[in-house]
């Protein structure tokens, strides 16, 4: 990894899924951000960002929340914002009610299913905040989740009529956005934005396969996939080591 501007997606590659990054990551992370551009490109808020990244690393990276569909610096100036309208959330709000009739799955929280985050709304199959062991557990490779958006084509091509767009995120969870602004079309836009060149970007991230909500970035700027946050900080200090 020669780069200067280094792009990580947030769940299960910076930290594990909707938890805090662990505390020997940080110097770690911290030391990257010293000597590169760092931008966290995640389904979550800029707050749960901040929340999940602590306090000492705050300020030293940029951010593209909500697949990007808000993107500030990391001296806090936001660039953009695009909301989803009420039309579109009803949409989202119907294929889920479809989608869980379906898959017919007990759970814990029925308030902690879906969370409306402006610009996205993420819908977690067990539930947002799980026991994480039971998330990680839940659908390795997110095949459960591809095989749901197989099952509901129709439904996929309802929501593109109202022009939203479904991702398969985290480790439960399915995004939705404004149809087409996905990470692949708000990565290469914060890059034209900021004046990067595209082959000094790398992209990291472990949804990197198909319908991931990483996928989108192939072909963009090189990408790395790593399996989950275990790997990411190995490959950080390898970096950080070379001359």
């Amino acid at each position: 990894m020669t780069s200067s501007h280094i792009f990580f997606d947030l769940d299960n590659t910076l930290t594990p899924s909707k938890s805090l990054i662990l505390p020997e990551h940080v110097p770690i992370l911290k030391k990257l951000c010293e000597i590169a551009d760092v931008i966290v490109v995640s389904g979550h808020g800029a707050q749960d960002i901040k929340k999940h990244l602590r306090p000492e690393l705050q300020g030293l990276y940029h951010i593209l929340g909500q697949n990007g569909n808000r993107a500030e610096m990391r001296n806090g100036t936001v660039l953009w914002n695009h909301s989803l309208s009420q039309e579109q959330k009803d949409a989202i709000l119907a294929f889920i009610v479809k989608a869980r009739k379906l898959l017919n799955l007990e759970v814990q929280d029925e308030k902690d299913i879906v969370e409306d985050r402006d610009s996205q709304m993420a819908f977690s199959l067990i539930g947002h905040h799980e026991d994480h062991d039971k998330k990680e557990a839940f659908d390795p490779g997110g095949k459960k989740r591809a095989q749901l958006l197989k099952d509901m084509a129709l439904d996929v091509t309802a929501l593109e009529k109202a022009h939203v767009e479904v991702r398969i995120g985290g480790t439960t969870n399915l995004d939705f956005f404004e149809f087409g602004k996905n990470k692949g079309y708000n990565v290469p836009a914060f890059i034209e934005k900021m004046g990067w060149n595209k082959d000094e970007c790398v992209y990291i991230g472990d949804a990197l396969f198909p319908s991931g909500n990483d996928e989108t970035v192939i072909g963009v700027i090189p990408t790395k996939a790593v399996v989950d946050y275990r790997e990411t900080y190995p490959y950080i200090e390898k970096f950080l080591m070379s001359p």
